[in-house]
C-alpha cells in the first residue's frame, strides 16, 4: 500500500508540472483534462491518508 500512495503522490506532482506547462499555452481543454485527474488523484490520497492502515491509533 504504501508503495501505491508515493506513486499516488508521484503523479499528483507530475500532473501540476503539467498543469503548469498548459497554463503558459492556449491548450485549456488539456488543462481541464489534468485538472480533474489531479483531483482524483489527491481525493485518493486524501482517503489513504484517513486510511487506518497508514495511520495506526
Amino acid at each position: 500500500m504504501n508503495r501505491y500512495f508515493v506513486r499516488l503522490q508521484q503523479e499528483h506532482r507530475r500532473l501540476n508540472r503539467l498543469i503548469d506547462n498548459c497554463r503558459n499555452g492556449a491548450r485549456q481543454n488539456d488543462m481541464k483534462t489534468l485538472k480533474r485527474l489531479r483531483l482524483r488523484l489527491k481525493d485518493e490520497i486524501a482517503r489513504i491518508q484517513r486510511s487506518p492502515s497508514l495511520n495506526p491509533r
